[in-house]
């Protein structure tokens, strides 16, 4: 997801387009962004699978995947890209691709911080 998120803020960084656009992908961006993110502790919290997880995260994420696309484009389109809509369709795949990647590797995530919380446990001083 992060890999996504740096890719356009990069490319807004990059470009000369207009302030109030560059806006607009920022706040599409993390309103996105915070949907996945919501979406996956839903998720998590349900114990579901990642297979319905993914299958969950785009419809749950569809508003604001949109209206990232839409500006996505728009800024893509003001630096001259020649297939904007394409490059912004690739951005939320990649968002979509990383939150299951990530989703997957939670619970290996989460033995490792219950095994970091049982070490500080057994050996307080050796966590501070």
């Amino acid at each position: 997801m992060t890999s996504a998120m740096i890719a356009l803020a990069l490319a807004i960084a990059a470009a000369p387009v207009p302030r109030t656009l560059l806006d607009l992908a920022d706040a599409a961006n993390l309103a996105h962004a915070q949907c996945l993110f919501a979406t996956m502790r839903a998720a998590n919290q349900a114990h579901l699978p990642a297979d319905a997880f993914e299958r969950r995260l785009k419809s749950a994420c569809s508003a604001e995947a949109q209206r990232l696309r839409r500006v996505s484009a728009k800024v893509f389109a003001a630096r001259g890209e020649s297939d904007p809509g394409a490059k912004a369709d690739r951005l939320i795949e990649d968002g979509y691709r990383s939150a299951v990647e990530e989703y997957r590797r939670l619970p290996e995530m989460e033995r490792q911080i219950r095994a970091v919380a049982e070490y500080c446990k057994a050996d307080p001083k050796s966590c501070d």
